[in-house]
């Protein structure tokens, strides 16, 4: 008798019951700082593709990791004659449906929204990269020329919104501007745009209580304690604009020759205070970060030598900085090499992969979910 044929066949091999959902989160909702990671498993296994996708997840992720990531940078590139590009950040998994929207110009993000801006009207519109919706703006209810503006994109909630998942939903645009003006007293004003009824508000006008000036339009506004701030020309003072009362002030700077004349740079720091960054290198070759704007406190010297390569360092090329990423702690340096960025709180340096040059960069910091598109 053949043992081999009258032998037991062995039992068929049981499919492990699937871990509970509420197992599955935990699991994946601990990494942190490399958000990307996520694509991974979204793509190897559609229900967890579909748990990733779902509010209760992502409202847990968002509530444990707090800060934002830095998805990419929306570049207005030299070669497009300002046309803006997204460019995707080093070893991220995010990519929108479209890299640029054509004629216009990045101007600002905050919130998961980019404001953008198209020339020669100035018209403006709000793009969400994650999900690609654009929401093209009326243009502003100006009986007279402008002499110079600047403007700004954040969350439309009045109350205490957290920002973890406040998109898409309402949102506002604060445009401030100076007229054109032949008098020798300038008049500054500012207009709110709100998603919700569709509008730009009345006029907030004021008197500028300082000579003959500009916006900077090259300076992005900084958001920090309920107040929007922008740069003016000169580089000794800073435009506020109080989001409650809509109040318009300015204030003075104290210059400071060993970090430059002028301000090229503004940021909110981690305890929501103003900062700033002065337009020369430290004198060790460092980059200064100055975090406030009474009395000058240097919060931190970015030592360039250890964190960027060589081919980055070539003598009189020193780098400059040129954005930074509003809530995730990046700082952007223009170099010989190309684009840079360095995280602050990790104090890692990475190359952006950008092969032309541009006028300017806007970070964009949001939460990204694989799948989800609206």
């Amino acid at each position: 008798m053949d043992t081999l044929s009258s032998a037991v066949p062995p039992p068929p091999l049981r499919v492990p019951p699937e871990l509970p959902d509420d197992i599955v989160e935990d699991i994946f909702i601990r990494p942190a700082r490399r958000h990307a990671l996520l694509l991974h498993p979204a793509l190897a296994c559609k229900r967890w593709a579909r748990l990733f996708a779902g509010r209760g997840f992502r409202r847990r992720y968002r509530e444990l990791h707090q800060a934002a990531p830095m998805l990419g940078v929306l570049a207005n590139l030299t070669h497009t004659g300002g046309i803006a590009r997204f460019i995707p950040a080093p070893g991220g998994g995010f990519c929108p449906a479209r890299d640029d929207r054509r004629g216009y110009r990045a101007h600002d993000a905050r919130h998961g929204r980019v404001l953008l801006n198209r020339d020669p009207d100035s018209a403006l519109a709000v793009w969400y990269p994650t999900t690609d919706e654009l929401h093209q703006l009326p243009l502003l209810p100006r009986p007279q020329q402008v002499l110079s503006w600047n403007a700004a994109v954040l969350c439309g909630s009045l109350g205490a919104c957290d920002h973890l998942d406040c998109r898409p939903g309402p949102f506002r645009v604060v445009f401030v501007g100076i007229d054109d003006s032949d008098s020798d007293s300038e008049a500054v004003f500012a207009h709110v745009y709100s998603s919700e009824p569709g509008a730009w508000s009345d006029e907030t006008r004021a008197a500028l209580p300082v000579p003959v000036d500009e916006l900077d339009a090259a300076v992005p506004g900084v958001l920090a304690r309920n107040a929007l701030h922008f740069v003016l020309l000169t580089g000794t003072r800073i435009l506020r604009l109080d989001l409650a009362t809509r109040q318009l002030s300015v204030i003075h700077i104290l210059r400071r020759p060993d970090y430059g004349p002028h301000i090229n740079v503004l940021m909110a720091t981690d305890d929501g205070e103003l900062g700033v960054r002065g337009g020369v290198p430290a004198v060790d070759g460092g980059q200064a970060l100055v975090t406030n704007v009474g009395p000058w406190v240097l919060s931190r010297a970015i030592e360039l030598r250890k964190e960027l390569p060589a081919d980055a360092l070539l003598p009189g090329s020193m780098p400059g900085v040129v954005a930074f990423a509003e809530g995730a702690g990046v700082v952007f340096m223009k170099t010989i090499d190309g684009l840079y960025s360095f995280d602050l709180r990790s104090g890692r340096a990475a190359k952006f992969p950008m092969t032309s040059g541009f006028f300017d960069i806007v970070p964009y910091v949001s939460f990204y979910t694989p799948g989800i598109t609206t």
